[in-house]
């Protein structure tokens, strides 16, 4: 007996307790208690917690099983004995000054390790991304067992089963039924996503509909269908311009319906990772118009990746919410990228006389065109900022650029949004084209760059443009030096030229140049230099006399001097004569 205790006791002493120490976060800190206890073949959770104060966490094996409900000979009766045993193993974590300590309270258990560590709960469950995709899946009208393939090509060690889907298929089921019988019958949250509320009886492009509406109903009705349709064409387009390669780039159109106000239609987006050019209406994800997914792209085989929404969707319903638009386009044409980096420290993009500033809403060929440019992060969604900001900041704009990135446009239909995008590229283009020919494209006479205090750029300014109307004096920018070409023989006339013409001239007019200068100290000089070559090249190899004598002096000597002492060293050393 004491042996089995002592066998016991050695078992139970191999599940040690998490090491402690401090953390950064209180998330860091589960993480560390979680890993540890899984290696040591055990598993924790929650017991009590405030989140800025402490945490408890205790064994998952922890506290006693509770009948909740009534005994009777009708009740149904657990067939199963609880898992909990009364663990008493427990440790703490508490904030102070901003770092999170963990102390243990007890350290031993009362079981022995599992051997599978699928039976406790804690291994059970999905992470929040996994969810996601059950509920997308779910909407789309997959089975458990179909969406349980998906979950473990993503996560090949994942241990849960069917039956684990299920129940969050139903939790979620659960969760949309509440959220309907909390709606008052007056506004429903049919009304809410876009769709005609129950009870309600009127034409929806062409369609009746009544009593009977139900969501997947209106998903087929004709106008849903034809933004599907509209969004896949536009995506095969605008592959062709250079604006969705690599999967990049995305647009969404809001359904049209007369019925249904304008914030609360219907929303098509393209998804994410998907090969634009071969984007087909039902790759399309149809949101409410606050956000909720309510239909999803169909799972396609391998080597295809499980349908996601793109990851600008915040960025779209905040263009939606503040602009009240009908489309939003973003583009990653490689226009909107380079044009922010010509000027890298500028806040702003700005244009003027150009005429496809008159395709941009509320502005004309005279007028000066603002683009506000904010700077681009790791990941899209964490844009929502500071797009918000330029909006607000920008009240005209009907676009806003990304630096190094690309550019959100957007209009109040998606015609309208395809123009201006358009004139948009096309402006960004023309600006990278002047700047290459060293003209600046925000001055009306979108004359020559000048530099001012040592900087190169549009008007010499970094945050603001020129301010348009008509001509003035400042306007007309003299063109400066930026460059001195220099010429050797053979680059822009003939070599027969300097054995023509510049060897009879030196050799006609170096004896007066000589007779005039020779006492001067640069002329003496220039002839020590020459008796110092001379020397040296004789005692070398007199053919290296030209080539050396063009290479050295060309920045000392008189051009005359020079070019009768190369002619008469070329012909006769011997008649060379240096004594004036």
């Amino acid at each position: 007996m004491e042996v089995q205790d002592l066998d016991k006791h050695i078992k139970q002493q191999k599940m040690l307790p998490p090491p402690v120490g401090i953390f950064q976060t209180r998330e860091d800190l589960l993480k560390h208690v979680r890993d540890f206890a899984l290696s040591q073949g055990y598993m924790v959770s929650i017991k009590d917690s405030s989140k800025d104060r402490y945490v408890t966490v205790a064994c998952d094996k922890g506290g006693v099983y509770r009948k909740r409900l009534k005994s009777g000979d009708n009740m149904r009766q657990r067939k199963m004995p609880s898992r909990l045993t009364n663990c008493p193993f427990e440790v703490v974590g508490k904030k102070d000054d901003e770092l999170w300590t963990l102390t243990i309270k007890h350290g031993e258990h009362n079981h022995e390790p599992a051997t599978d560590i699928s039976d406790h709960p804690s291994c059970r469950r999905f992470t929040e991304e996994e969810i996601l995709i059950i509920r997308e899946m779910s909407t789309a009208g997959k089975r458990p067992r179909q969406i349980l393939k998906v979950l473990r090509q993503r996560n090949p060690n994942l241990i849960l089963d069917s039956r684990n889907v299920y129940n969050v298929k139903a939790k979620i089921r659960r969760e949309s039924l509440s959220a309907k019988n909390m709606d008052s019958p007056s506004s429903s949250s049919a009304a809410t996503m876009g769709v005609p509320s129950e009870g309600a009886v009127g034409n929806v492009n062409g369609n009746e509909v009544g009593t009977t509406a139900s969501f997947a109903g209106y998903m087929e009705t004709r106008g849903v269908r034809e933004a599907r349709v509209l969004a896949s064409e536009l995506c095969r387009h605008m592959y062709t311009l250079g604006w969705f390669s690599g999967t990049g780039g995305s647009i969404t159109i809001k359904v049209h319906d007369d019925s249904i106000p304008k914030p609360r239609q219907l929303v098509v987006i393209s998804p994410s990772g998907v090969q634009k050019e071969r984007m087909v209406p039902e790759d399309m994800y149809v949101l409410s118009s606050d956000g909720f997914i309510l239909s999803t792209p169909p799972l396609k085989p391998y080597p295809h990746k499980p349908p996601k929404c793109t990851d600008c969707t915040p960025l779209f319903m905040k263009v939606y919410e503040m602009r009240d638009a009908g489309a939003v386009i973003h583009s990653h044409g490689m226009e909107s990228c380079i044009v922010t980096m010509i000027l890298p420290f500028s806040k702003e993009f700005r244009i003027t006389h150009m005429e496809m500033i008159k395709g941009i809403k509320g502005h004309g060929y005279h007028d000066e065109l603002v683009v506000p440019i904010i700077e681009n992060t790791a990941h899209e969604a964490e844009l929502v900022e500071s797009l918000t900001e330029a909006i607000t900041a920008y009240p005209k704009t009907t676009a806003v650029l990304v630096r190094n990135h690309g550019v959100y446009v957007w209009g109040d239909s998606w015609i309208s949004a395809k123009t201006q995008a358009e004139c948009y590229h096309y402006l960004f283009d023309a600006a990278i084209k002047l700047h290459q020919l060293g003209l600046d494209w925000s001055t009306p006479t979108h004359g020559p760059i000048r530099s001012i205090n040592g900087i190169w750029g549009c008007n010499g300014t970094m945050s603001r443009g020129l301010k348009v109307g008509g001509l003035s004096l400042d306007d007309m920018i003299e063109p400066s030096q930026r460059c001195i070409l220099l010429d050797i023989e053979g680059t822009t006339t003939p070599i027969s030229f300097v054995t023509d013409v510049l060897f009879p001239y030196a050799h006609a007019n170096v004896g007066k140049h000589l007779a005039a200068t020779f006492d001067s100290e640069e002329t003496q000089d220039d002839i020590n230099l020459l008796r110092s070559q001379v020397r040296f090249s004789w005692s070398h190899h007199l053919s290296s006399i030209l080539r050396y004598s063009f290479v050295l002096w060309s920045a000392h000597f008189n051009c005359n001097i020079m070019l009768f002492l190369l002619f008469k060293l070329c012909n006769s050393y011997q008649s060379l004569s240096l004594n004036g």
